[in-house]
């Protein structure tokens, strides 16, 4: 019997029919199947999946991957929507989705360690002057090189302090920085040394050397720093994105590094991606450009399934989960 023939035969029964857009390892499948017994598993490319669609009950895959206004009128079974990813940007695109009582959960909470390495990375390459280093290493030059300098004792703001930006304050705590943040309610934060609200957003940026912004999309934070939040800060700044790309005006950031208005910047997402090679940005001297891979780590799938399990154990109940999305906040 097929697998196509297998998943649509259980589906007639009362087993779950699972469908990943992302290829499970066998021990990935099993720990599934540990925590749920007797539900059927089906990874798929979307480009593969159209034999299983309508037989799905739970839909697994990456919010770039879920085109809900495509996949909707297909899965007229679908309850639950997981996505590996912390951003729903896209799937709640489609206003027929965020209209619908399709559970929607996100793998949010499982970033920050890799996050946090790769921004505490970033700042050390920077003040370490480590890529000035290496571009001396392939010229065979030993040479002093210009302005080494520390983290520990200098000011790092952190704009968004969910669990990406908690753990971000950890790292640069624990490392003698004096750590100042940003959120949209007051609490206790053991690891921040000022607690800011959006409304004094100003006064956490103007003494920063360095500004991390780890802030979900949303109407709100849409180009949230452009060339006034620019001005706020100093000269001497260096700004940090990984959150989503389209929170930067990226036009106003490409001016402001030209001009020295910044010190330095280092994106990892951006507006447009993959980058265009046309894109303005490739030619930024003082700009460093990874490929959105800050939260990329060979544990990152089995984050997100432990995250998915838990909650598979209790549905169809809802209540008592965890990470369930508010399709009206967006997050």
């Amino acid at each position: 019997m097929t697998v196509e023939n297998l998943y649509m035969k259980r589906s007639y029964g009362m087993s779950l029919q699972i469908l990943s857009f992302i290829n499970l390892s066998d021990k990935q499948i099993e720990f599934l199947h540990k925590n749920r017994p007797g539900c059927n598993i089906v990874c798929r490319h979307p480009r593969e999946a159209m034999d299983f669609l309508s037989y799905t009950d739970i839909l697994l895959g990456y919010d770039a991957q879920i085109n809900m206004d495509t996949l909707l009128f297909q899965m007229p079974k679908l309850q639950w929507v997981h996505t590996y990813s912390a951003g729903v940007e896209n799937i709640l695109s489609s206003a027929s989705f965020s209209q619908s009582n399709i559970l929607l959960t996100n793998s949010r909470g499982i970033h920050g360690i890799p996050m946090a390495e790769h921004i505490l990375g970033t700042m050390l390459l920077i003040s370490r002057c480590l890529i000035e280093a290496w571009e001396n290493k392939k010229s065979h030059q030993w040479k002093r090189l210009t302005n080494p300098d520390e983290l520990y004792g200098k000011t790092a703001t952190i704009i968004g302090l969910g669990s990406i930006g908690r753990e971000v304050a950890k790292y640069l705590k624990n490392i003698g920085m004096h750590v100042l943040a940003v959120k949209q309610k007051e609490s206790m934060e053991p690891f921040v040394d000022k607690l800011f609200t959006m409304e004094h957003l100003q006064e956490s940026l103007s003494n920063a050397d360095y500004v991390i912004v780890t802030l979900p999309l949303t109407p709100q934070t849409k180009n949230l720093f452009n060339h006034m939040t620019f001005d706020m800060m100093k000269e001497t700044s260096f700004f940090i994105n990984v959150s989503r790309g389209a929170i930067v005006n990226e036009d106003d950031l490409i001016k402001a590094l030209k001009s020295n208005r910044l010190r330095g910047a280092a994106l990892d997402v951006f507006s447009t991606e993959p980058l265009p090679e046309n894109s303005p940005l490739w030619d930024v001297s003082n700009l460093l450009i990874t490929p959105h891979y800050s939260a990329v780590s060979p544990m990152y799938l089995d984050r997100s399934l432990k995250v998915f399990c838990n909650n598979l154990q209790l549905f169809p109940q809802s209540s008592g989960m965890i990470n369930v999305v508010d399709k009206i906040r967006g997050y």
